[in-house]
């Protein structure tokens, strides 16, 4: 089993866990990258973008979510990735 991937600061990596930890509770979180991109509510550059697998997945080495996260304003979304099998 790979381990977590990230690029952000072990003080973002706690802070980021903890403030998704209700929307992750069913998620094994593969990676957590800082992006270039724009939060959509307070526009601070540096928006968070991690991918997880659900627990109840059938196949363990497919993404099934993507969460977005901003560590300045704390906007958080879960998204179902769309999968071959689901389409």
């Amino acid at each position: 089993m790979e381990t977590f991937r990230h690029n952000l600061t072990p003080v973002e990596v706690k802070k980021f866990l903890q403030a998704t930890a209700r929307l992750t509770e069913n998620l094994l979180l593969r990676y957590c990258w800082r992006t270039e991109a724009a939060c959509p509510v307070c526009g601070a550059v540096g928006l968070l973008r991690a991918a997880g697998l659900s627990l109840y997945s059938s196949s363990i080495d497919k993404l099934t979510h993507e969460l977005r996260y901003c560590l300045s304003c704390g906007f958080q979304e879960l998204n179902t990735l769309e999968s071959c099998e689901r389409l």
